[in-house]
């Protein structure tokens, strides 16, 4: 699974401390009774959530550790007339142990491949769908480097919500330009997930939703959600792109570094005749 770290965290120590969760976990198999056994789950998983929960968002600790059969174990499963049944509960807590340690596995993977991948070398550019449909430039003529204004290597990120957006815009009753740009963008972006993911020296990513999670109603704060949960993950810096005056400003409410790119206005219309 897909854990993000909380704005300020560092994820050398969320690393660590998923780590440290995950060898704990495999101790857990160290009982002398059922009671024991259970006190030793509940502990476990109150300390990790505790730990964990000052760098990682709340939805992920919630996933990851107070799952339906954390509940179900604390409020009295496995009892049967007020007494504990040993096989009934014990294996309930080996099977919910076991399905933690895949999870975290999963989160420490996710965890080091972020590290891996978002370098402190690599400025990245989220853009939203305003770019590619107002942009001068189609995006691959679109100068990506003078956007990121960054001596080292740039990565364009592109969240689902705006491949999603495109996907409607291409069909919609808009401009001919509108709808030609969406399906120019997504044809580039079919094109880069099916071969190599550059344009030019740029690096072009699709960012998909992680599992589980559930998109925000407003399709521009999930866009600028994406783009905070990416800056928590980076090394290097993150900046979100846009043409549109509400993003711009979710953005700035949100932390998030934006460049706000200016519209043509053009010539005023005249007034109305009275």
């Amino acid at each position: 699974m897909m854990v993000t770290p909380i704005p300020g965290a560092r994820l050398e120590l969320v690393l660590q401390l998923l780590r440290e969760a995950h060898t704990k976990a495999q101790n857990l198999g160290n009982f002398t009774s059922a009671e024991e056994c259970l006190l030793n789950y509940l502990t476990w998983t109150t300390e990790q959530a505790r730990l964990l929960g000052s760098h990682v968002r709340a939805k992920d600790v919630e996933v990851l550790f107070f799952t339906p059969v954390y509940w179900a174990l604390l409020n009295g499963a496995g009892h049967m007339e007020g007494r504990l049944v040993p096989k009934v509960s014990i294996g309930l807590v080996n099977q919910e142990v076991r399905q933690r340690t895949e999870d975290l596995d999963l989160a420490v993977s996710s965890i080091r491949d972020a590290v891996r991948r978002w370098r402190g070398d690599v400025s990245t550019l989220v853009l939203d769908t305003s770019f590619f449909i107002e942009h001068e430039d189609k995006l691959e003529d679109a100068d990506l480097f003078t956007l990121a204004d960054f001596e080292g290597l740039v990565r364009v990120a592109v969240p689902m919500t705006v491949v999603d957006e495109m996907d409607r815009l291409k069909e919609a009753r808009v401009s001919g330009h509108a709808r030609w740009r969406a399906r120019y963008g997504l044809a580039v972006l079919d094109r880069l997930l099916t071969g190599p993911a550059k344009l030019g020296s740029v690096e072009v990513e699709v960012l998909p939703d992680p599992s589980g999670h559930v998109r925000l109603p407003d399709e521009d704060d999930e866009i600028v959600d994406r783009a905070l949960a990416l800056g928590t993950m980076a090394a290097g810096p993150v900046t979100l792109v846009t043409y549109d005056t509400g993003m711009a400003l979710r953005a700035k409410i949100a932390g998030v570094p934006c460049l706000k790119l200016p519209k043509e206005l053009g010539p005023e219309p005249e007034r109305p005749k009275d």
